[in-house]
């Protein structure tokens, strides 16, 4: 079986809430502004160390009101969200909140979850992702993901 492999380097240091990583860089023209959306801190660091790795400039936020602010201040390009969130919002609510709002209905959503069931699914669908995968992320879906929606 063959399987791929990666170096990641990153910063030395604790992440902190509604970090910008990189926002001082000169960015290529293609380069993405993506949005990670996880409690998790160490799996939120280690999604965005991919993504940065990938040629993405990340943003990361912790709980859905932080996310629904970042979200709002910044524009990404793409956004990555766990359905699971600390706090009186989820995921879900974050999806909906932002395809409430005709700004981002452009901007694709994917969830990700934990949950292994289609209902799980479908309910993410109804509430606004254009995808949903389950964790652990794999870097194919990752890549698909940059592949399809990377602005040239």
């Amino acid at each position: 079986m063959h399987g791929e492999h990666m170096r990641i380097i990153h910063p030395a240091g604790p992440m902190t809430s509604s970090s910008q990583c990189n926002e001082n860089s000169r960015l290529p023209h293609d380069q993405m502004r993506v949005l990670v959306i996880e409690d998790n801190q160490d799996l939120a660091k280690l999604f965005c160390d991919l993504l940065e790795v990938m040629g993405c400039i990340t943003s990361v936020a912790f709980n859905a009101r932080t996310a629904l602010e970042m979200a709002r201040n910044g524009m990404p390009d793409l956004i990555f969200c766990d359905l699971r969130l600390p706090g009186e919002k989820s995921g879900f609510d974050v999806a909906a909140a932002l395809r409430a709002d005709a700004g981002f209905a452009h901007i694709p959503l994917i969830a990700v979850t934990g949950f292994d069931d289609s209902m799980g699914h479908q309910r993410a669908k109804d509430a606004g992702f254009d995808r949903v995968f389950e964790k652990p992320v794999k870097f194919a879906q990752i890549q698909d993901v940059l592949n399809t929606y990377r602005k040239g």
